[in-house]
């Protein structure tokens, strides 16, 4: 629902709605991350959010930020196998978040057919992407520096998710995308800002 979240509420009500909603779940369940929990979620609305507000530069100085901080952490695995990249996935993301691709993806997002599809699907997959990035710190943080397992032990577990969170990312980027765009099409068919 986060691309949805985006698209309907903008970049600050989005962020906004999401930092609460989480925070307001605390009482369901418990928080994972010493409260942090919230953190994935703004990041991802924080950046499509950025995207459809014009804001390409800031999209991507959020996105590199948090694609450093996790490269750069000790708990992170550099090459999945070989010299591929661990992040080689969030690499593709990068790379769409610049021009000429993210300038397009807010005028595909209000287009009709393909582009319309299209442009959710991409503004979902840099927010999910980002998403992950910021999920996979938490975790690092709250199992690893937190939790006391040592850099190496983290290795061997990223190295089994290095060949499922793709596949993972690709199905949360096509549900999300149905989701967006039916939100965004009730809103239309019921004439409704979006």
């Amino acid at each position: 629902m986060l691309t949805a979240i985006a698209m309907v509420s903008g970049l600050w009500s989005g962020t906004l709605s999401v930092f609460i909603g989480t925070i307001l779940a605390y009482a369901v369940r418990p928080p994972i991350f010493y409260g942090l929990d919230f953190l994935p979620g703004v990041v991802n609305v924080t950046i499509a959010g950025l995207v459809l507000s014009g804001r390409y530069k800031l999209a991507v100085g959020v996105y590199f930020a948090t694609f450093l901080a996790f490269v750069l952490s000790p708990y992170s695995l550099a090459f999945g196998y070989g010299y591929v990249p661990y992040v080689w996935l969030h690499i593709i993301a990068l790379i769409a978040l610049l021009p000429p691709v993210a300038s397009r993806i807010r005028a595909w997002t209000g287009s009709v057919g393909l582009r319309q599809i299209g442009g959710v699907a991409l503004l979902s997959f840099v927010g999910t992407m980002g998403q992950h990035l910021a999920g996979g710190l938490l975790y690092e943080l709250a199992a690893g520096f937190a939790g006391g397992i040592n850099p190496l032990n983290f290795m061997s577990f990223w190295r089994v998710i290095f060949w499922i969170y793709p596949g993972e990312r690709i199905f949360i980027v096509a549900i999300s995308t149905i989701l967006a765009l039916a939100v965004q099409r009730s809103l239309k068919a019921w004439h409704l800002p979006k």
